[in-house]
């Protein structure tokens, strides 16, 4: 397990840009907006992906292909949303960047997890799951609203579709793009030893 902590940056980018084009085709501009990396970095990550067949370019921006598509289903799928997040009493930085991922909560090792987010730059990372239908930290069986109520409305909102056996995963940042790189991190190692490739 430990070999997916020298997790490739130039993958995780990989990875986050894919996963910003699934909707639609994007300019380089928005993708630096949205994902917070540099212009430069966008620019010669897009270039990969289109020399990978995975994206093309037009005037819309960059899109997926049908190739880029069927690898964003096959590792990604379990990803059912990527958000800015703003607790109240468990924001441990400026920025939190959140991810809800299905049915990835089972034996997951937050430790493991948290070292990879940090190993990126970011401050902390908190893993939640939904467990018995209700919110509570990975680590823990205590539901998160008995002590924490304020953020576990927060998260049921921000999150309607939780489903038992559900990981929320947020990390933390003094700035966005570093939350959102510690993120990418860790959904790169997630998705590169299948725990969130399961439909």
């Amino acid at each position: 397990m430990a070999s997916h902590a020298v997790a490739s940056l130039r993958a995780h980018i990989a990875y986050q840009l894919l996963y910003e084009l699934k909707e639609a085709p994007l300019g380089r501009r928005t993708l630096v907006a949205r994902t917070g990396l540099t212009e430069s970095v966008v620019r010669t990550e897009l270039e990969k992906l289109e020399a990978q067949k995975l994206v093309s370019f037009s005037k819309l921006g960059t899109a997926l292909t049908a190739r880029g598509r069927q690898f964003l289903a096959k590792k990604l799928s379990a990803i059912a949303d990527v958000r800015d997040g703003q607790l109240r009493n468990l924001m441990l930085d400026r920025y939190a960047r959140m991810a809800h991922i299905r049915g990835a909560a089972d034996g997951f090792p937050a430790w493991l997890y948290r070292d990879i987010a940090v190993r990126e730059g970011a401050t902390a990372a908190l893993f939640l799951a939904k467990r018995k239908d209700v919110l509570c930290f990975v680590e823990e069986r205590e539901p998160l609203a008995a002590k924490n109520p304020d953020d576990s409305r927060i998260l049921e909102q921000a999150f309607p579709n939780l489903k038992n056996g559900d990981l929320i995963v947020i990390v933390f940042g003094p700035a966005k793009g570093i939350a959102t790189r510690g993120l990418w991190a860790v959904l790169w190692a997630l998705a590169s030893h299948r725990a969130i490739t399961k439909s």
